[in-house]
C-alpha cells in the first residue's frame, strides 16, 4: 500500500494516527500504472478547467467513483444448482457541484417519504470492465456533462426555494478537508470454485430430510471489491475489500396458513475461511429443525412487558432501532417537505441529551480490524469521500455526543469525521460497538426478566433469539407488504423486525416454550431508554435492517458490523400477527410423497 498526503500537517497527523501504514513522498508508484485512475484524473482535470455553461463559472468541485465487483456466485436448492458463475461489473458515479462550499447545488431532494420507501439504492451506472483508457474517459465525459447540467438546474432551484422559504441557520453545503492519496492493490477472488459449488449443492440437499420445509436455498457470494475515487481537490484512492457470505434460508407453513421463514448469513473475508463441512451441515440442520418446530408451535398472544433479546437478536434490535440514526443526513430541500417527518432522524436535535441508560455507551471504530478472534469486516481506512476514518464516541454513558459525519456539515458539527459512507455526503456508522458498564451472565438476565414479569403481574415473559432479516423477509410475501406499508407509520415511530425465534418463559418455574408470530408495535426511540440490563456475552454480528430500509432493504440493504451483548428491555409491546394468510398447498411435495 502506498499513501501520499497533500499537506505537511495532515502528513504528521496520519503519521500519529496510522503509524502502522507506510507513508511515501510523491514518486513513481502503482498509481502511475493504474489506467483506471489515470483516465479518471485526466478527465477530472479537463472538466474542472474547461466545463462551464452560459453565465455559470463551472463546477467548483467534482468527484468520480468507480466500483468494481469480481464476484463468484453459487446458489442451490434441494440438492440442485440454480446458478453458478463468476462475473465482473463496474459502475461509475459522478458528482459535480456548481456554486461554492458555502452554497452549492447539492441538497435538493425528492422528499423523505420516497427515501423511506426505497431505501438506499445504487447510484452508479454500468461502465466497461476493460482497463481501456479511452472507453473510461468516454463514459466519464458523458456522465460529467449530465451531472453538471443537473447541478446548474439544482442550484437555480435551490436559490429559488430559499427565496420562497425561510430556512433558518442553514449550514454550509460542504466542508473543506485535507486531501489524502492511498494506493492499494486491486482485490482478487480466491478459493476453489468447484469445491465451493459442490459444498453449496450438498448443503442444500440436507433440506430433503425435512418435509415441513416448503422453500429453501443455500447461496454463496464471494466479492472482491475495488474502489477508485478521484476528486478535484487532489483526493485519490484505490482500495480493496474482500467479503464472502454464505446464506442458508428456509420457510414452512403452519396449519393456519402462516408463513414461517428464517435465514442465517455466515460472513467471512473469503471462501478459504469457510468452516469445515461438518460444522456447516450442523447449522443447516439446526435451521431446518427450528423452522419445523416453529411451524408446529402455538401462536403468540398479545403481550406488553419485558423482553430479553439474546445474541443476534440484540444486534438486529440495534440495527433496526439505533444504527440508522447514528449518521447525520441533511434534511432535503423539497416541495415534499411536509412528508419528510416520516423519515426525519429522531435523534437529530438530541445532542447533549440522554438517549440510552447511563450504563451504556456506543462507539464507532472503522479502524478496528478484530474483536477478540473475530474479524471486523466493516473496517476501513478512508470513507467513501476519501476522508481519513476516525474512531468516535457517539453515545457516552447514555448521552448523545455526536454523529457519524460525512462532508455535509450540520449546524453544530462543521467537519467530517471519516464516516461519509451514507451517499450524497451523509454520514453512516458501520463498525458499531455497544458497551455496558454493568454486565450480567445469561442466567442473571433470565432471572431479572422473570423478576420484571412478576412486578408486572404477568404469567409469562418473552425471550427473542432471532429477528427477521431481509433474506427471511423475502421468503414471506406478508413480511414484504408489512415492511413497505410500515414506512408510512406515525411520525416518531421506529420499526423493529418481527421475531422469528420467540420463547415464552413461565414466571412461576422458568419453563420455556417455543411460540411463533407477533409484530412489535407502538415503538419510539424511548425503547432505547427502556433497556434495563445488558449481558457479558458481547460478540460480533453482521446485520442489516429489515425494518427501517423500505424496499431497498428487502432487495439487499447495506450491512453494518455491530458488537453487542444480549439486552433486556423493560417494556415493549407485541401484537398478534395478521389474520391474512396464504392457502396451504393442495398436493404434498412429490419428493416426500414418493417416500
Amino acid at each position: 500500500m502506498k499513501i501520499r498526503l497533500q499537506s505537511k500537517s495532515i502528513r504528521l497527523a496520519l503519521t500519529v494516527c496510522l503509524a502502522s501504514l507506510i507513508l511515501v513522498l510523491p514518486s513513481a508508484s502503482a498509481a502511475d500504472d493504474d489506467i483506471v485512475g489515470l483516465a479518471l484524473k485526466d478527465e477530472m482535470k479537463r472538466s474542472i478547467s474547461r466545463l462551464h455553461l452560459d453565465q455559470y463559472k463551472g463546477p467548483y468541485f467534482g468527484s468520480y467513483t468507480i466500483e468494481q465487483f469480481d464476484t463468484h456466485h453459487v446458489a442451490a436448492s434441494f440438492g440442485a444448482l440454480n446458478s453458478d458463475y463468476r462475473s465482473r461489473t463496474r459502475s461509475l458515479s459522478v458528482v459535480m457541484r456548481e456554486g461554492s462550499y458555502a452554497l452549492d447545488s447539492s441538497g435538493m431532494g425528492s422528499g423523505g417519504a420516497l427515501s423511506a420507501l426505497l431505501g438506499k439504492m445504487p447510484t452508479g451506472s454500468s461502465i466497461t470492465c476493460d482497463d481501456n483508457y479511452d472507453a473510461i474517459r468516454h463514459e466519464a465525459w458523458l456522465k460529467t456533462d449530465e451531472a453538471y447540467k443537473k447541478a446548474i438546474e439544482d442550484l437555480a432551484a435551490k436559490k429559488a426555494y430559499l427565496v420562497e422559504n425561510n430556512v433558518k441557520d442553514m449550514p454550509e453545503s460542504m466542508s473543506k478537508e485535507e486531501p489524502i492519496v492511498i494506493v492499494d492493490e486491486i482485490a482478487k477472488l480466491s478459493g476453489d470454485d468447484k469445491k465451493v459449488s459442490d459444498l453449496v449443492t450438498h448443503l442444500s440437499s440436507i433440506f430433503r430430510k425435512y418435509p415441513q420445509v416448503q422453500k429453501s436455498f443455500v447461496k454463496l457470494d464471494e466479492d472482491a471489491y475495488t474502489r477508485w475515487f478521484v476528486n478535484s481537490e487532489g483526493f485519490y484512492h484505490r482500495v480493496p475489500h474482500n467479503e464472502c457470505h454464505l446464506v442458508i434460508a428456509a420457510s414452512g407453513q403452519s396449519s393456519d396458513g402462516s408463513i414461517i421463514a428464517d435465514a442465517e448469513k455466515i460472513n467471512f473475508e473469503n471462501s478459504n475461511e469457510l468452516p469445515l463441512p461438518a460444522e456447516l451441515e450442523a447449522r443447516v440442520n439446526k435451521l431446518a429443525e427450528r423452522v419445523t418446530k416453529l411451524v408446529n408451535a402455538p401462536e403468540i398472544e398479545e403481550y406488553h412487558g419485558p423482553i430479553l433479546f439474546e445474541g443476534g437478536a440484540a444486534a438486529s434490535f440495534f440495527a433496526d432501532v439505533l444504527q440508522p440514526h447514528l449518521g447525520y443526513s441533511a434534511p432535503p430541500l423539497s416541495k415534499f417537505s411536509a412528508l419528510d417527518g416520516q423519515s426525519a432522524n429522531p435523534l437529530a436535535e438530541k445532542i447533549g441529551t440522554r438517549v440510552m441508560p447511563a450504563f451504556l455507551s456506543v462507539v464507532d471504530d472503522p479502524l478496528s480490524k478484530k474483536f477478540g478472534n473475530t474479524k471486523m469486516l466493516g473496517s476501513y481506512l478512508v470513507d467513501d469521500e476519501g476522508v481519513k476514518a476516525e474512531r468516535i464516541t457517539l453515545i457516552d454513558k447514555g448521552i448523545l455526543k455526536t454523529f457519524a459525519m460525512g462532508r455535509v456539515p450540520s449546524k453544530t458539527i462543521k467537519h467530517s469525521n471519516g464516516h461519509g459512507n451514507g451517499g450524497n455526503g451523509n454520514g453512516n456508522a458501520q463498525n458499531v460497538y455497544i458497551t455496558s458498564d454493568v454486565k450480567m451472565t445469561p442466567e442473571q438476565l433470565k432471572e431479572r426478566l422473570i423478576v420484571l414479569g412478576k412486578e408486572e403481574g404477568l404469567k409469562d415473559v418473552l425471550i427473542v433469539r432471532r429477528l427477521a432479516n431481509s433474506i427471511s423477509g423475502a421468503l414471506s410475501p406478508q413480511s414484504i407488504l408489512s415492511s413497505m406499508l410500515g414506512m408510512f407509520g406515525k411520525s416518531g415511530e421506529v420499526k423493529l423486525s418481527a421475531p422469528v425465534e420467540l420463547v415464552r418463559v413461565s414466571v412461576a418455574d422458568g419453563h420455556e416454550e417455543l411460540v411463533r408470530g407477533g409484530q412489535f408495535s407502538n415503538l419510539t426511540m424511548r425503547v432505547l431508554r427502556d433497556i434495563d440490563a445488558a449481558g457479558d456475552d458481547a460478540k460480533v454480528y453482521r446485520a442489516s435492517s429489515a425494518a427501517t430500509g423500505g424496499f431497498g432493504s428487502l432487495v439487499g440493504g447495506a450491512e453494518c458490523t455491530i458488537v453487542t451483548p444480549s439486552i433486556l428491555v423493560k417494556e415493549i409491546e407485541l401484537q398478534k400477527p395478521s389474520k391474512q394468510t396464504d392457502l396451504l398447498p393442495i398436493l404434498k411435495n412429490p419428493y416426500f410423497e414418493q417416500k
